[in-house]
Formats: C-alpha cells, structure tokens, sequence
C-alpha cells in the first residue's frame, strides 16, 4: 500500500499517522529513536506491508501487470491500489476524500521537527500537488509514477504504468475490492 491506504489505516490517530507517513524513511531499529505511540505507527506500517506482499489476491494483481514493470511491479501496485481507494473513497470513509487529505497534510506540518530529513522534505512537494488527493485519476497515478520513475537511478518504464492500469483496471478493481477489506480487518486487530 502506498501513502493514502496508510494514512487512511491510521484511523485519525495523530502518532499513527505520523509513524506511518515516516515509515519507508525510518531504517531497521531507528524507530527506537522516536517517541513510543509514533513508533507504534512505523510498527504497524511494517505490518501492513507484511500483510499486504504475503496476500495472495494482491499476489493475483502483481502477476496482472508484472510483465509490464518488471521488478518494479510492487512499487506499482501499490500505487495502483491507492488509486482504487481514492476513487472509491465514499466505501471507505465517512469524511470527504478533499478533507481527509487537507487534515492529513495540517498534522504531518504541525509535526514536522518530529519528521525525519527525507519525510520533511517530501512534505512540501506531496503537499503543494495534493497527491493523496490526485491518486483519484489516472492522471494523478500517471504524475506520481512519472516522479517516481525519475527518481530511481534503475531503467524502468514507470512513466508508462497508467496504460495497464487503464487496461486492466476492471480486474485489478476487483482484486483491491477484496483485498482492502482483508486489510481493514487487520489493522483493527493488530491497532
């Protein structure tokens, strides 16, 4: 799962929210480093994580698309996945999807010396283009891949990935349909 399925998981809980958005900055037991209920956030992102490569439906959705990004599927798919959960946020969320994302963005700043360096500087640019916001279109899942495409130091083809979501964007619905529930369950066990 990427930023928006995370952030949405943290079910308004501040530190989880913040432990969650570091997570993918925060390396092995530098988590140790922050307060406790934060680093309950980083744990449980860990978990998702866990959780969502080991399930065998998001395992289907990978092999949908694997022969289109290579070892980059994962990074993708979840990114896909976030797509599905901003344009059919109405299923998932009592709070508009605009109000949701301004709310996050309002703590992640508050927060922001609690941040490390790379969440910090990430912030303003995810921010300024409301990313969670944009995954809601192909265009914005088009945008996102193409950053993330330039960012890798790897040849990939990222910048292309919105023309198999567009093809395949019936089946992969489907699989996420199934999936996030399994993942909503989870969380609220393990929260």
């Amino acid at each position: 799962m990427n930023y928006l399925a995370h952030l949405h998981l943290s079910n308004n809980d501040i530190n989880l929210i913040i432990g969650n958005y570091i997570a993918d900055d925060v390396k092995g037991k530098a988590y140790l480093n922050f307060p406790v209920e934060i680093q309950k956030g980083i744990i449980l992102h860990r978990k998702i994580d866990d959780f969502t490569d080991s399930h065998k439906v998001v395992g289907n959705s990978k092999n949908i698309i694997r022969h289109h990004q290579n070892k980059f599927t994962p990074v993708v798919m979840d990114v896909f996945y976030d797509y599905f959960l901003a344009k059919n946020w109405d299923k998932y969320s009592t709070v508009d999807l605009l109000s949701f994302t301004t709310n996050i963005y309002k703590v992640l700043f508050k927060n922001m010396l609690t941040l490390p360096l790379k969440s910090q500087a990430r912030l303003p640019f995810m921010a300024k283009s409301n990313w969670l916001y944009n995954y809601r279109k192909i265009e914005g899942i088009k945008k996102a891949l193409t950053g993330m495409s330039k960012r890798t130091k790897y040849p990939n083809n990222m910048h292309e990935a919105h023309l198999i979501l567009k093809e395949q964007e019936f089946n992969l619905q489907k699989d996420f349909t199934l999936f996030y529930l399994e993942l909503i369950n989870f969380v609220d066990s393990e929260i």
